[in-house]
């Protein structure tokens, strides 16, 4: 699902454009290097859903997923063998 990654920049700093990823972890990934370059505001929208996220929250939702479906393989693998 592809991510928008907007910005507001800090005082001095130049307007960046919004930028379109394929994933959330590439999402997360220039978020946090617009973080570092003094940008603030940073939200990253899941362009499927709608969702607005930020940051931290983005990376809640990615531990989270990613859990789940773990738990989901594990669960499958012990219906196979049972």
């Amino acid at each position: 699902m592809p991510f928008v990654v907007n910005s507001s920049p800090g005082a001095g700093l130049r307007f960046e454009p919004s930028q379109t990823f394929p994933d959330a972890k590439a999402a997360l990934n220039a978020a946090s290097r617009l973080a570092l370059r003094g940008m603030r505001m940073i939200r990253i929208r899941d362009l499927d859903t709608g969702r607005v996220f930020e940051m931290e929250a983005l990376r809640v939702e990615i531990t989270r997923t990613a859990r789940h479906a773990a738990e989901q393989a594990a669960a499958r693998l012990a219906a196979t063998r049972e």
